[in-house]
C-alpha cells in the first residue's frame, strides 16, 4: 500500500509543478541517499538492482548535481554555510560484501564519494555476507568515509539507553583498534531514535546522527536526527530517483510532537509544523502517513501553521509521515517525520 501512494505522489507533484510556481527559497539543504545492498536481487527491500544503480549514477553525473562527501555537507549545515545547488550525498549502511564488490567500483569509476556506516559485530564474526576489516581499510585508503553504526545493529529504543550506549562504546573500541580512529558520524540502526538517544550521541562527541525517514537535510534540521532517502528496488526507478534528488527541504519550525516515540494514548499523533513565510502556495501541500493509501487531512491555522489529522492509529513499530509541496522550476519541498510505537515485530 505504501508504494502505491508514492507513485500517486509523483504524478500529483508533477502536475502541480507544471501549474504552480511558489517562490523557491535559497538552497540550504542537501539530499542524503541511503543504500544497503547492491545486486542481491533475492532481498529487494534492502537491495538495489545493478541496472537501477547504474542508471542512478548516470543521473547523478549528468551535470545537474553536486555529489559531495557527507562530512562536508554536515559541516556546511552546522555552520549554516551555503550549499551548491542540488547537493547530494551517497551513504551505505551495514557494510555488506556487495558494497565492496559492486557499489564502490562503480562509484569510484564515476568519481562519486561514498560514506559507509559500519556495524562491527558482523565484521568481527567473519560473516561471509559482509566485508572484512581488510576490505574496510582498503575503502578507507581509497577515500571512502567510514562512519559508526553500533556494534550489533540493535534496536536501540527497545534495548534501552544503557544497553545502547554499551553497544556503541564496544563498536568504538573496535574502530579504534582496527582503523586507528573512532568515526564521528553516526547512523541509528533501523532509523530508530528517541530524544534520549539523540542527546546521548551528541554527548559522546559525534558531529551528526542520521535516521532513515525521507527528506532533505537542512540548515534548520537537528544535526543529530538528520533524514535520509532510502533507495531500494521498489523505490529505485528513475522517476522516483529524479523526484528525490531534486527535493528541497521545507523550511519549518515548531514541529509537534517534540518526541517521535508515541504512547498508545497519543496515537495517532497531533503532527504539526509552522512553515517559513517565504514559502507560498501552501494550499497545494499534501501529507501522507505511511500506513494509509491516501493523504491525511491538512488544516491550516493562520497563514503558515499546518496541522495533519488522520484517524487510523499507526501500527506498532516504525511509521512515517511525508509532506510535499510543489516548489516550481521542476523542484518540490519535502518534509518527513519518523514515529515509533513500542511493540510489534522487531525487523
Amino acid at each position: 500500500m505504501f508504494h502505491k501512494y508514492i507513485y500517486h505522489l509523483v504524478a500529483t507533484l508533477l502536475l502541480f509543478t507544471s501549474t504552480l510556481s511558489p517562490a523557491i527559497a535559497e538552497d540550504k539543504s542537501a539530499v542524503v541517499l541511503l543504500y544497503h545492498r547492491f545486486g542481491e536481487d533475492t532481498l529487494p527491500t534492502t537491495n538495489i538492482r545493478l541496472d537501477q544503480f547504474e542508471t542512478q549514477i548516470a543521473h547523478l553525473t549528468s551535470g545537474n548535481y553536486n555529489v559531495l562527501p557527507l562530512s562536508a555537507i554536515v559541516q556546511s549545515l552546522k555552520n549554516k554555510e551555503p550549499l551548491p545547488e542540488r547537493t547530494v550525498a551517497i551513504t551505505v549502511d551495514d557494510a555488506y560484501k556487495s558494497v565492496f564488490d559492486e557499489a564502490w567500483p562503480r562509484l569510484k569509476a564515476a568519481g562519486l564519494p561514498m560514506t559507509l556506516f559500519v556495524s562491527t559485530d558482523p565484521i568481527d564474526e567473519n560473516n561471509p555476507n559482509y566485508m572484512s576489516w581488510d576490505d574496510i581499510r582498503a575503502l578507507r585508503d581509497e577515500g571512502v568515509e567510514i562512519a559508526h553504526h553500533t556494534a550489533s545493529h540493535l534496536h536501540m529504543i527497545h534495548a534501552g539507553l544503557d544497553a545502547a550506549l554499551a553497544d556503541m562504546r564496544r563498536a568504538s573500541g573496535r574502530f579504534q583498534t582496527e582503523l586507528g580512529f573512532v568515526p564521528d558520524m553516526f547512523a541509528y540502526p533501523y532509523g530508530e531514535y528517541s530524544p534520549a538517544l539523540r542527546d546521548a550521541i551528541e554527548e559522546l562527541g559525534f558531529v551528526a546522527g542520521f535516521a532513515q525517514y525521507s527528506g532533505p537535510a537542512a540548515h534548520w534540521s537537528d544535526p543529530y536526527v538528520l533524514p535520509r532517502f532510502p533507495v531500494n528496488e521498489r523505490f529505485g526507478n528513475i522517476d522516483r530517483f529524479r523526484l528525490i534528488t531534486n527535493a528541497l527541504a521545507l523550511p519549518v519550525e515548531d514541529i509537534t510532537p517534540a518526541s517521535p516515540v508515541l504512547s498508545d494514548a497519543a496515537n495517532p499523533p497531533v503532527f504539526g509544523f509552522t512553515v517559513d513565510g517565504s514559502v507560498t502556495g501552501l494550499g497545494a501541500m499534501a501529507c501522507y502517513p505511511s500506513h494509509l493509501g491516501a493523504p491525511a487531512e491538512l488544516i491550516t491555522i493562520g497563514q503558515t501553521r499546518m496541522e495533519v489529522r488522520f484517524d487510523p492509529p499507526f501500527p506498532r513499530g516504525r511509521s512515517r509521515i511525508n509532506c510535499t509541496l510543489p516548489a516550481g522550476n521542476g523542484r518540490w519541498y519535502w518534509l518527513g517525520q519518523f514515529f515509533y510505537l513500542a511493540g510489534g515485530r522487531l525487523d
